[in-house]
């Protein structure tokens, strides 16, 4: 019966010291695995409703493993009446999968999220997202980096 109490013991204590370990893991930010700081020139397209031509520049400014944040500022241009606008906002997302790169940018009232492919110094996709009045957007994007 001792035998039988001192194993219970000892794996219950084995297993609350694992519990205990993984809540004390920090929160420090991680080394970058990704490697994207820097400004990267932006293109896309915005195919719904209305067709625009979105031009701008994303700047990665934190990483952390493979996590990011930036900034995006975008110029849309209407392809029918030519009305120019200008919007900007954050953006955060990560690698989430070899070479896929998705990202949230809260560049309106909701966020457009970008999900794309990374070669080298080039990430291109597509986009969705929803504008103030519940109407979805989307459209397709690539990124450059700029040359040093």
């Amino acid at each position: 019966m001792k035998s039988s109490f001192r194993a219970g013991f000892a794996a219950l204590v084995i297993a609350t010291s694992g519990l205990a370990s993984a809540c004390l893991q920090s929160t420090e930010p991680q080394p970058s695995q990704l490697g994207l700081i820097g400004s990267w020139n932006y293109t896309g397209v915005q195919s719904g409703p209305v067709r625009e031509t979105l031009t701008g520049t994303l700047t990665i400014s934190r990483e952390s493993g493979t996590s990011f944040q930036g900034q995006l500022i975008l110029e849309a241009v209407n392809s029918q009446t030519g009305e120019q606008r200008v919007f900007n906002g954050p953006v955060s997302g990560s690698e989430s999968g070899v070479d896929v790169i998705d990202f949230d940018a809260d560049v309106e009232s909701a966020p457009r999220r970008h999900v794309g492919t990374i070669v080298q110094d080039t990430i291109s996709g597509t986009w969705i997202g929803s504008s103030s009045g519940g109407t979805m957007t989307s459209g397709t994007f690539r990124v450059e980096r700029e040359t040093r």
